[in-house]
């Protein structure tokens, strides 16, 4: 049976955590599209050279779990800050960085093969006789791809890239294994007060399924307002 009391406890404790979920979510995000529009871009033009590295480094990536790149960023962070802030002569002791920032760089690391292999597959959707297109109005290559292949590229890449910001979101639950507290663990140690756990998975679950809810709402809006804009270039 499901105490109520217990559960709104455990909710309100879920809630508290939500911006920093957020937080490592969005900043995830954005170092991730950033790199991974560089490599999609080097994979989909063959840039010598990149495009084979790349490939082997997204493939290993990908093979390893989640959990696993954030024990062993973990690990690399605790035996060598302290020697590179003395080779840098920084005065900042382990002590002083915050943990997120860690799980952020662990995070991003698992969320870059994922999000560059939806750019690349948004850029190869692009027909190429969009690229002959706007050369042939006069268009130079830079303008060509900003004005006309990225606007459709975006469009492409927007429901599946909503699918990879949830994993995301569902990923930052995985950060307790470094010690960072999230919206699952805050509620868990709410519900260690009175042994409620239960009722501290389900609010953690409810807070969960309502920021999903929201991506994909918003998911939608994007897409219909990218949606316009290529009906005009049409």
């Amino acid at each position: 049976m499901i105490n109520g009391d217990y559960f709104m406890m455990c909710l309100k404790a879920a809630i508290t955590y939500i911006p920093q979920n957020l937080m490592m979510s969005l900043i995830t995000l954005a170092i991730s599209v950033f790199v991974g529009t560089f490599i999609a871009m080097a994979r989909t033009y063959q840039v010598r050279g990149f495009k084979q590295l790349f490939d082997v480094v997204l493939a290993l990536l990908k093979a390893l779990p989640p959990n696993l790149i954030l024990l062993i960023v973990f690990i690399i962070y605790n035996s060598n800050f302290t020697k590179i802030m003395q080779v840098l002569h920084l005065n900042i002791s382990i002590k002083d960085v915050n943990l997120m920032y860690v799980a952020i760089v662990a995070l991003t690391i698992c969320c870059l093969p994922g999000i560059s292999e939806v750019i690349r597959s948004g850029l190869m959707a692009v027909d190429h006789g969009q690229y002959e297109a706007g050369y042939a109005i006069g268009l130079t290559k830079l303008q060509t791809f900003f004005h006309i292949i990225a606007p459709q590229a975006i469009r492409a890449v927007i429901p599946p890239i909503t699918n990879s910001i949830l994993s995301l979101v569902k990923a930052t639950a995985l950060v307790n294994v470094i010690g960072v507290v999230d919206i699952m663990n805050g509620a868990k140690i709410a519900g260690n007060t009175y042994y409620c756990y239960m009722e501290a998975y389900l609010a953690a679950a409810l807070v969960f399924w309502v920021i999903g809810l929201m991506l994909e709402v918003f998911s939608h809006k994007v897409e219909g307002i990218f949606s316009q804009s290529v009906k005009k270039l049409a």
